[in-house]
């Protein structure tokens, strides 16, 4: 079966409405785990100076510790980033390729835009398709989610 313009450009469309997804649940991530280890560690200082058991002083600046390394590790400026340099790239290829006719010209500027594609948080693939979806007026085909994937699109 051959596949059309239409297609493909939804299918760009795909790509770039993933990456904002990723992007704005690494966001939300951030900031929560950016919150939660602000209020550890300033209830580890008041437990200091309120002069409150060993034991809660000790659990909140843990808790701080846990939250803070998670962030670190997580690293989600950098991802940020990535998927907003990728959204940024998509878009540019939407514009590119809304007048072009030919189709293999544009599996070809597809192609070469997936070279440098961030990793993707895979519960998110089904929402952004079902987004995409929405966008072309065609509520006929979209996926069912499940649990995990409707909370992360909540998030996301």
């Amino acid at each position: 079966m051959e596949v059309t313009k239409d297609q493909l450009l939804a299918e760009v469309r795909y790509a770039q409405r993933l990456c904002q997804r990723t992007a704005r649940l690494y966001r939300r991530a951030s900031a929560c785990f950016t919150f939660l280890s602000l209020v550890a560690a300033s209830g580890a200082i008041a437990s200091l100076s309120a002069q409150l058991p060993v034991g809660v002083t000790v659990g909140l600046a843990i808790t701080f510790a846990v939250f803070g390394a998670i962030n670190h590790a997580m690293r989600p400026a950098e991802k940020i980033a990535a998927n907003d340099s990728d959204v940024r790239k998509y878009s540019a290829l939407l514009a590119k390729a809304v007048p072009v006719t030919d189709v293999e010209i544009i599996k070809a500027m597809i192609a070469e835009a997936r070279q440098s594609d961030v990793p993707e948080v895979e519960p998110l693939r089904d929402v952004a398709y079902n987004d995409v979806m929405l966008e072309i007026n065609r509520p006929d085909a979209l996926i069912p989610l499940r649990f995990s994937q409707r909370l992360l699109g909540a998030l996301a």
